[in-house]
């Protein structure tokens, strides 16, 4: 074992995998089973947020072609008179940032652009921030309401954060960076669950089904389990 430990440490760097070792005691074949757990746990939570995030970005999309009668509402909304250009959002320092992730993608997709490929191309982010406050207001208020069965007091405000969240999630596992330590850098799946939840939370508020529509996806709860064994 102390040989694979020394292939994982040449591969992903002693620094990074010297935490995996601090939290299991200084135990190699403990801190290769943990970084393991943490990836399968990876792998499991990005199924989950691939879910909400497909499921976040066409409904914001399907709201506003209603709201806006607009079907390409997107490309619409980027001109010079157009709501991501709204009076509102010039005196703040993201000014039309949300406008140029628009217009950049819509570059990139060149002779190949369709509304439903710009939809699809834009990050989590960008669908995200359209729960900001000053971006949710400039657009009217009325985004909440592809949430339909929210709970009584569940503003934007919470719906922003959670999204935020999630996205934080989504970038530390893309990023390849821990989710199973807590802030003393001891195993711990608190933080995995909790936004986890978070996903659950909103699949519910859309209307749907969380375990018809996790049917199929790995689960996250095998591999907390085992991180939780390893504290």
């Amino acid at each position: 074992m102390i040989k694979l430990y020394k292939l994982y440490e040449q591969i992903l760097s002693k620094p990074r995998l010297g935490r995996y070792l601090i939290a299991t005691q200084g135990k190699k074949p403990q801190a290769i089973k943990l970084y393991k757990h943490n990836l399968r746990l990876s792998q499991a939570l990005f199924g989950a947020i691939s879910l909400i995030e497909i499921a976040l970005r066409n409904a914001i999309d399907q709201h506003y072609q209603k709201e806006l009668q607009q079907i390409d509402w997107l490309q619409a909304e980027i001109k010079s008179n157009g709501l991501f250009f709204h009076p509102t959002l010039r005196n703040r320092a993201a000014r039309f940032e949300q406008a140029e992730k628009i217009k950049s993608t819509i570059h990139f997709l060149g002779k190949a652009y369709s509304h439903n490929k710009l939809v699809a191309e834009l990050s989590f982010g960008f669908w995200r921030y359209m729960f900001s406050g000053i971006q949710y207001n400039v657009f009217g208020n009325t985004l909440l309401q592809i949430f339909p069965n929210r709970p009584k007091g569940i503003n934007q405000k919470v719906v922003y954060q959670k999204l935020t969240e999630i996205n934080n999630l989504r970038n530390r596992i893309a990023h390849h960076e821990p989710i199973c330590f807590d802030g003393n850098n001891q195993p711990s799946t608190q933080y995995s669950q909790k936004h986890y939840q978070d996903i659950i939370d909103l699949l519910e508020w859309f209307g749907y089904s969380p375990t018809q529509m996790m049917s199929g996806i790995e689960s996250p709860h095998k591999n907390w389990k085992k991180i939780d064994e390893l504290r």
